[in-house]
């Protein structure tokens, strides 16, 4: 990363540059954010290391048999619409293997809106996009109800037609065995920072230390807050529950995902995928039937079609699952060196008072500890590109997005945030 100008508070570049003597990296968290962070660390010449509390790797939030490669972009140039253009762009090409060879399917993804207004920002983002018809093309109801293979009562959508579903668990498993990385399975609780070995120690809940690292990567989304070198991250953890449908002979037709309301997966197995809830104060695993009607409600909502070939299921034969997504305040994935909370506050404290002060002084960063989380529900979608930004900061490469992106993504954006807004 080059100097910032002078126009500009240099809180994102560090003071002191990464150790990477050994070039030995741990990364806790086998997900999708941790595995795809291995593969890009390891393709750079690190010798990495997943750590996860479970034998294989995608057990947790990454466990869903079909997860959407979502698109969601918007008629405005905001940060967060550009990330996730930049997202997708970036995984349709990372996914291409796995399609290639069977895994999930590149069947594309139909979007309707859900109101008026979002069909009106879809006709500006059909324009916006009308010479990049490999991202998103406009459709009409015949056109998408050709592409869907079931009647829809749509009149206009979205088609992605480079994007579609993958297992994210075996996604996550074979991301780390065809490159040959090692998973250990170990419940971390801790971290410790050995000065003498310039190394961290990864301790579990018995206290003992688990193994040295010289540097860790923390990729275990909501978990990340139990960690004391992370905790003061804004993270939320929001409960999801995913419905399985078995499939009718009409329903069988689905050639894409349909996303609105909520989405609704081509058969796999005799099974379609839809959902999923947001709960945000229920913290149970446990599939609960109210959830299911949830979702079988969303999936009329989203087209009277999809409720027509769905036909009228019990909820009390319906499987589904429940896990957890950690989210941000600005919807933003957390990706970057972890600040020095203390020298960081002192350093800027300036901005309490004026919040425009511009000052020469670079950010205050922990020796090698880095995160990688914060990606709500679009796991499948940010996790190779953050993976990316990620070893390219620890690499000391020029990160694959530009600087504003960059730092909307950045782990001490909120803590700058706080201090302009005299939060803390």
């Amino acid at each position: 990363m080059s100097e910032a100008p002078l126009t500009e508070l240099p809180w994102y570049l560090a003071k002191q540059p990464a150790l990477t003597n050994t070039r030995e990296i741990t990364i806790i968290g086998a997900g999708i954010a941790g595995c795809t962070a291995a593969v890009a660390l390891q393709r750079r010449g690190f010798k990495v290391t997943v750590v996860d509390r479970h034998p294989q790797a995608g057990s947790e939030a990454s466990g869903n048999s079909q997860g959407i490669v979502y698109p969601k972009l918007s008629p405005r140039d905001d940060l967060l619409p550009r990330a996730n253009l930049a997202a997708i762009q970036f995984c349709r090409d990372y996914y291409q293997p796995f399609w290639d060879r069977g895994l999930g399917a590149q069947c594309g993804i139909l979007v309707v809106p859900e109101n008026p207004k979002k069909a009106a920002d879809f006709a500006l983002i059909s324009q916006r996009f009308a010479d990049r018809p490999e991202i998103v093309q406009s459709v009409d109801n015949q056109q998408l109800c050709e592409l869907a293979g079931i009647p829809l009562s749509a009149e206009t959508a979205l088609y992605f037609p480079q994007l579609g579903w993958l297992p994210p668990a075996l996604v996550c498993q074979q991301l780390l065995q065809t490159n040959n990385i090692p998973l250990l399975q170990a419940d971390i609780h801790s971290l410790e920072r050995d000065e003498d070995t310039s190394s961290w120690e990864l301790v579990d809940g018995d206290g003992l230390t688990v193994l040295n690292s010289e540097s860790v990567v923390i990729a275990s989304a909501f978990d990340c807050k139990n960690f004391v070198q992370s905790e003061h991250l804004p993270l939320r953890k929001i409960r999801g529950q995913i419905t399985q449908l078995p499939s009718t002979v009409e329903s069988q037709a689905l050639k894409t995902v349909i996303c609105g309301e909520g989405y609704f997966t081509p058969a796999e197995d005799g099974l379609h995928s839809c959902g999923a809830t947001y709960n945000k104060d229920i913290f149970t695993r446990d599939v609960r039937d109210e959830d299911h009607l949830t979702n079988i409600t969303q999936i009329s909502a989203t087209d009277p079609g999809l409720a027509a070939v769905v036909g009228q299921p019990k909820i009390k034969n319906l499987s589904g699952r429940a896990n957890f997504r950690c989210t941000t305040p600005d919807y933003l994935p957390i990706v970057g060196a972890l600040p020095n909370m203390p020298e960081m506050l002192e350093d800027y404290a300036i901005l309490r008072k004026d919040a425009k002060t511009l000052l020469p002084t670079r950010g205050s960063y922990l020796a090698n500890l880095y995160v990688n989380c914060g990606m709500g529900s679009r796991g499948l979608s940010y996790a190779p590109l953050t993976a990316e930004i990620l070893a390219a900061q620890i690499a000391g490469e020029t990160p694959p997005v530009d600087l504003e992106l960059f730092k909307a993504m950045h782990p001490a954006r909120f803590l700058i945030r706080d201090l302009k807004r005299k939060r803390i």
